[in-house]
């Protein structure tokens, strides 16, 4: 596939000519963005006809978009998810996993009490980070999986939505401190 034909591709990993699947090399990522972009930067359009400008901007745009979602790891894995007909229903289910609920509730109680303690919000944010890693290796196994694991692949970026959320106000607790 020439650099052209990529930048009209039919998803995101076929405009940079990688394989679908969860794993992927971010700087060869990176790499082939900016390959890309240098064959579609509408920059090299200045001159061009207004058609072959907004044509540039919109391929350009494309390569940004698709990259931004490829270098998210949760992002990526509800791409894949929505590639294969499955959606995370992020907007209208709310059903989820007590368990997760209650360790949710439980770190945000501890947040709320430790502004002001340092030493307290290090240990939450090596717990939170010990949580998310082990959910995004368990993501990357239910996708490699295939349609098997699609289920717990869905369940599993919802969680891990949520534990973006709160890795957030963990880390604007810490900037306060």
């Amino acid at each position: 596939m020439t650099q052209a034909e990529r930048c009209v591709a039919r998803n995101h990993f076929e405009l940079f000519g990688l394989p679908v699947g969860y794993d992927i090399d971010e700087r060869d990522l990176a790499r082939r963005h900016r390959e890309l972009i240098s064959t579609c930067h509408p920059d090299r359009f200045a001159q061009a006809s207004a058609q072959e400008r907004r044509l540039a901007v919109q391929k350009s745009a494309a390569l940004n978009e698709a990259l931004k979602v490829l270098q998210d790891p949760v992002a990526r894995a509800r791409y894949l998810l929505e590639l294969a007909g499955v959606s995370t229903g992020e907007e209208t289910d709310t059903v989820m996993d007590p368990a997760f609920l209650i360790q949710q509730m439980e770190w945000r109680e501890a947040l709320e009490e430790n502004r002001d303690n340092p030493a307290r919000l290090s240990s939450l944010m090596d717990e939170w980070t010990a949580m998310t890693a082990a959910r995004q290796r368990e993501l990357a196994g239910h996708l490699r999986a295939g349609a098997a694991g699609y289920p717990q692949a869905r369940r599993l970026v919802r969680e891990l939505q949520f534990l973006r959320r709160f890795g957030d106000e963990l880390d604007e607790a810490h900037l306060e401190t």
